[in-house]
């Protein structure tokens, strides 16, 4: 019924009339998850653990983990109604799982903060395991950048950007990114991390720069984690159907028809793109706040960079 609504919006139906096969995707994605839904309520047990729940940086590769997992046979995304200020503020509650089946099995994809509060809410749900993406900051920040110059945020809502990015030089625009992801993005993954301390088995760590240069190794280590075997043609076909290979406005209009199990976000995703877009202030603001974080992250060694 959502999927209708999305494309019967008279904004939405522009790209239905260029792309009608994104309808029939979307309808066949929703009968899929009927048939499953149904299949495992009279047979349980396919596999051990009812939850993949991603918790990912901003523009970490979340979306492409996500699309990955969405292939595996039976794990589908649910209507998670949360209030609107605690979701803009990568919070959770209870709500949140309120359409998931217990006897199914789902995927949830956020960039959920590592506060015990957001922990003990999705332990309490029987979340037995975290997926937790990232990524060099400095590839965050340009990646924020650029998304920022094409879709703005609004002024209330969280990590808010400037009026607008266009109206300023490239260089103060990257500034600002900066204040807002060391502001930010530090302390979460810093979050993480102590998590993963404390529970290793309860955290598996995923980083952007091996989910682009070996995505087959990467998806293997979340199915090993999970504990779910699948064949290595399946394998090969997801990581094939999950390469980036569209613009960022292609992927974002997609997104108003696609259900959200499909939806991406995801290009091909560039690694050390900041070396071309960062000037001499950008990188004595980044080594002064973020510094630091990248040696801890072992993206550098020192700060002679």
């Amino acid at each position: 019924m959502k999927t209708i609504l999305k494309i019967l919006n008279p904004k939405n139906l522009i790209i239905f009339l260029s792309k009608p096969h994104l309808v029939f995707i979307s309808i066949k994605y929703h009968l899929k998850k009927i048939f499953f839904d149904t299949f495992f309520l009279f047979k349980r047990g396919k596999y051990k653990y009812n939850f993949i729940f991603i918790a990912g940086m901003p523009m970490s590769a979340t979306t492409k983990v996500k699309n990955m997992c969405a292939r595996i046979d039976g794990y589908f995304t649910r209507y998670s109604p949360i209030p609107e200020e605690i979701f803009l503020n990568q919070n959770i509650t209870d709500s949140a799982f309120r359409y998931c089946p217990s006897w199914g099995y789902t995927l949830f994809k956020t960039h959920l903060n590592p506060w015990e509060r957001n922990i003990q809410i999705i332990k309490k749900n029987k979340v037995k395991k975290v997926i937790v993406t990232y990524r060099d900051l400095r590839d965050v920040v340009v990646a924020r950048y650029n998304r920022l110059l094409m879709y703005p945020k609004k002024k209330n809502e969280p990590l808010f950007n400037k009026d607008s990015y266009n109206s300023i030089s490239k260089s103060e625009g990257i500034n600002h990114c900066i204040d807002i992801v060391t502001k930010h993005y530090i302390k979460w993954i810093y979050g993480w991390l102590e998590i993963k301390k404390k529970e290793n088995d309860f955290i598996l760590l995923c980083k952007f720069e091996d989910l682009i240069n070996n995505p087959k190794q990467e998806f293997t280590k979340i199915l090993d984690f999970y504990e779910i075997k699948l064949d290595e043609s399946k394998i090969d076909f997801i990581v094939e159907a999950t390469k980036g290979k569209q613009d960022l406005k292609t992927n974002m209009d997609e997104n108003k028809i696609l259900p959200y199990g499909l939806s991406t976000n995801f290009r091909s995703g560039k690694i050390g793109n900041w070396k071309t877009e960062f000037d001499n202030s950008n990188i004595s603001k980044f080594k002064k706040l973020g510094g630091e974080a990248l040696i801890k992250l072992n993206y550098e060694k020192d700060l002679n960079w």
